[in-house]
């Protein structure tokens, strides 16, 4: 899976968000606000997004227990590919 490059994260009022751009953003209404491990995981995808990859960021990072990044991990790819920020 890659990230949709017609989305870019941008900090507004404090907060990180993924704003469409281009064409996308006239069939996308909205943006996309990230948390602080979100944010964290968006910019370690810049690649790929690869689940086992960002599993392990997130341990070493925030230092929590497989089962809680793996859950965080999921529901992050989630809820980007219901927003459509992720293709494939």
């Amino acid at each position: 899976m890659k990230r949709n490059e017609n989305f870019i994260m941008q900090e507004l009022a404090g907060q990180f968000v993924l704003v469409p751009f281009g064409e996308h953003a006239l069939d996308f209404n909205g943006i996309v606000t990230l948390n602080e491990t979100a944010k964290f995981l968006w910019e370690s995808s810049a690649e790929e997004i690869n689940p086992e990859k960002l599993t392990a960021a997130l341990i070493k990072k925030y230092s929590v227990d497989e089962k809680t990044a793996e859950t965080a991990v999921n529901a992050f790819i989630e809820q980007l590919k219901e927003a459509g920020c992720i293709d494939g």
